[in-house]
């Protein structure tokens, strides 16, 4: 099911306790992963990671999020 206003972006992310996290993080259809990162007005991020478990992040330990163009997930 495809959303009208929203959009799957591919990431890896970079916490400050050293994990790193691949998986999907839903944005606005309009937006960019930036825009949404700069974002003042939200504190939180989710990130489904491709074993489909769900992540709740505080912005503030993300030390680095890519978007992943050539998305190959491995089993």
């Amino acid at each position: 099911m495809t959303s009208l206003t929203r959009k799957n972006v591919h990431v890896t992310m970079h916490l400050v306790n050293g994990e790193n996290l691949k998986g999907t993080v839903v944005i606005e259809k309009t937006a960019r992963l930036s825009d949404t990162m700069n974002n003042l007005n939200k504190d939180f991020i989710v990130l489904i990671d491709y074993e489909d478990k769900g992540h709740i992040i505080n912005k503030s330990h993300i030390v680095q999020i890519m978007e992943n163009e050539d998305l190959e997930i491995q089993s």
